[in-house]
């Protein structure tokens, strides 16, 4: 199989995991978790079992990318569902924003060790035990998740919804949009850095360099977790971003290896902090009736900047070089921020709304 051949599979199941991934989460609102993610994860694993067995058999694209996208279509996001029952267990407290520190952590630690893992299975098992290793743990995963009641989060049907998208709500398309360009500055990273390394025979640093970026991530996630939270988490992300986009505009420049681990990490330390503030705004303007959906559209718009800027960042690299390519990163970190500054009036109201409606249900008040 050709490298375009898997690319365009691969591309198949993002962009339907981008489309499906907000309706099935939206279902998950109306109906509760034990009832769609037993269905929806065995729509998932049916489709990439059809899939494996398409691509062992060599069946034409028209029938393994269709197969590929039904796959991503129906993938539960495991983040926003745990993420969701974190809101439901701890509303409103300084607990909240440590659970979401904790899970940015996870995160960050599935991605250091996720694509080596995956490359092993692949180079040194069989091709096709990388897929079939992750339907096993997707499987895992909401199987040992969905009898959970305690901690789900009830079903709220369409009675209390409000008719719109989550998206849609006062706020979130600055903020979903601002996550499509921090989508687009981890994918652009993660291709040029393998291409820079290449460029400065330093092939066996790209590993090094990734889980540099991650560390700093990870070690900010620790840190943020143990701040008080902010009062404003529009605010707070909004400054996050601004520093990852002056610590961005260093990667183009960087001379060598070295210099390029030190911004690596320092840009790194931003990331956990912006995921961690995000998450928590939309788990404030959102209401608790779509907060699942909520939260799968950041993921959403992370996967779809990821999406774009990784064949982007691919034709710049083999026209121009990895320093020029690195322009990618840095421009999506600047649109984020500008992005996030261009909405902040916008998302603040938002946020002292959401705040004037807790203090009005508090027992206090």
């Amino acid at each position: 199989m050709s490298y375009g051949v898997a690319g365009s599979i691969a591309a198949g199941f993002a962009v339907a995991a981008a489309i499906g991934g907000p309706i099935v989460s939206g279902f998950v609102d109306r109906h509760g978790q034990h009832r769609v993610l037993p269905w929806a994860t065995g729509l998932y694993a049916v489709s990439m079992v059809a899939l494996l067995v398409a691509l062992d058999a060599s069946s034409p694209l028209y029938v393994v990318i269709p197969l590929a996208a039904g796959a991503g279509f129906m993938m539960p996001n495991l983040g926003s569902l745990v993420r969701a029952r974190w809101a439901y267990v701890l509303p409103g407290s300084d607990g909240i924003h440590v659970a979401y520190a904790w899970e940015s952590i996870l995160d960050e630690v599935v991605f250091v060790l996720g694509p080596p893992l995956a490359t092993v299975l692949a180079l040194q098992v069989d091709p096709r035990a990388a897929l079939v290793t992750c339907v096993v743990l997707v499987v895992i995963g909401t199987g040992w998740l969905f009898p959970q009641r305690r901690t789900e989060p009830p079903p709220h049907g369409r009675a209390k919804r409000t008719g719109r998208l989550a998206v849609m709500q006062p706020g979130m398309p600055f903020l979903f949009l601002a996550f499509v360009f921090v989508g687009g500055i981890f994918g652009s990273f993660e291709v040029v850095t393998v291409a820079f390394a290449q460029e400065q025979d330093a092939t066996s640093a790209t590993g090094v360099l990734l889980a540099i970026y991650a560390f700093g991530s990870l070690l900010a996630g620790f840190v943020y977790g143990s701040l008080r939270s902010p009062r404003f988490h529009g605010r707070r992300m909004t400054h996050m971003l601004t520093a990852m986009a002056v610590v961005t505009l260093g990667f183009p420049i960087a001379p060598n290896v070295t210099a390029l681990a030190v911004v690596a990490f320092l840009a790194g330390l931003s990331v956990s902090p912006v995921l961690i503030s995000g998450t928590a705004l939309v788990e404030r303007i959102i209401p608790n009736a779509q907060l699942t959906e909520g939260i799968t559209w950041t993921s959403t718009g992370m996967a779809l900047g990821l999406a774009l800027a990784t064949p982007a960042s691919g034709a710049i690299i083999d026209a121009q070089g990895a320093h020029v390519a690195y322009l990618v990163t840095a421009g999506c970190a600047i649109l984020a921020c500008a992005t996030s500054w261009a909405g902040s009036s916008v998302v603040h109201r938002a946020e002292v709304r959401a705040l004037e409606i807790i203090a009005a249900q508090s027992p206090v008040a």
